[in-house]
């Protein structure tokens, strides 16, 4: 089965701004563009697909068709497990928390969110909050969620290009004003939002806090953002290769393409390619495809390779089989 490219699911978030239009040629009316989804198959959003035999099919209907594409032990009818957005705030987001999978499952009947940032650009002095300075009780953070003063107990991390951080189920975040990333998480769309600047809605009302479902999940500790099982570069034939993180639910690389590539794949995981910056094309023999900054690609999982020709940068994901 070969690889083929999505078309991406537009949000227009009220902090979104212009820079995913401007930076990543996305062709929408929809403004502010806060969030392209780049790979999903949620009910509140489903890619389509944008080439190939199946072009125009719900990525939702292709999986249910073709389980076996998500890799072995993930075709039995689970669905995609990760969802991998851009994200452009110009205004700061919430401060929220994601439940873990065990209060997911009992509350909302799906999956929690864990997830993993990647910084692609910043404007100066921006920052995000992870996790809290100091242990803090139910009963302090109970209070400050309701004077409005639960950010002076956050910790604030300024951010760079190239940053990861790592924001297991349960952190306490926010992603600040003028930071554009690349977001790989679990497959999930389940936020409770903690604190929300008084900022109101289209309707003219406050958008609503999920208070009592916050405190039963958040943890009221410093939380540690450092991506679990990175690895430093390693030098291949025409490009460098990088391990961000790797955890139960993703694992993510860096490509950094200078002239070509083979990157194997195999029967336990599909493959995302998400092109950051530059170019490629992806072929197989005579067969083959361009990819521009922007795109996204879902390469089925199979025993094989992908072979990239060009220069650019590519964030790479698959999903763990067995021991991490």
């Amino acid at each position: 089965m070969k690889p083929f490219s999505l078309v991406p699911v537009f949000k227009d978030y009220l902090w979104g701004g212009t820079k995913l239009k401007t930076r990543f040629n996305k062709q929408t009316d929809i403004s502010p563009l806060a969030e392209s989804w780049e790979l999903a198959a949620h009910p509140d959003g489903d890619c389509r697909i944008a080439n190939g035999s199946f072009a125009g099919t719900p990525l939702s209907e292709f999986l249910r068709k073709f389980p076996e594409s998500l890799g072995s032990g993930r075709a039995s009818g689970g669905g995609l497990p990760v969802l991998i957005k851009l994200i452009d705030a110009r205004e700061p987001l919430s401060v929220q928390v994601h439940p873990d999978d065990v209060y997911a499952m009992r509350t909302e009947g799906g999956a929690g969110k864990t997830e993993m940032w990647y910084v692609l650009d910043r404007e100066p002095g921006a920052f995000l909050y992870c996790g809290f300075e100091r242990d803090v009780s139910r009963e302090e953070l109970t209070r400050r969620i309701a004077d409005g003063t639960v950010t002076e107990v956050l910790h604030k991390a300024p951010v760079e290009p190239g940053d990861v951080f790592f924001m297991e189920a349960g952190t306490v975040h926010a992603i600040g004003a003028g930071i554009v990333i690349a977001e790989i998480q679990q497959n999930s769309n389940t936020t409770y939002r903690v604190f929300d600047y008084g900022r109101r809605g289209l309707d003219g009302k406050e958008r609503p806090l999920h208070v009592a479902k916050a405190l039963d999940v958040a943890r009221r500790a410093p939380a540690c953002s450092v991506p679990p099982g990175g690895r430093p570069p390693v030098v291949l034939p025409g490009s460098t290769l990088r391990r961000l993180a790797r955890c139960a639910y993703f694992s993510v690389e860096l490509l950094e393409l200078s002239e070509h590539c083979e990157y194997r794949t195999d029967e336990t995981s599909f493959l995302s390619l998400l092109c950051l910056e530059g170019s490629a094309r992806l072929v197989e023999g005579e067969w083959g495809f361009d990819i521009a900054k922007g795109d996204s690609v879902f390469v089925p999982a199979r025993k094989g390779s992908v072979f990239l020709e060009g220069r650019g940068t590519f964030l790479l994901t698959t999903v763990p089989d067995g021991e991490l």
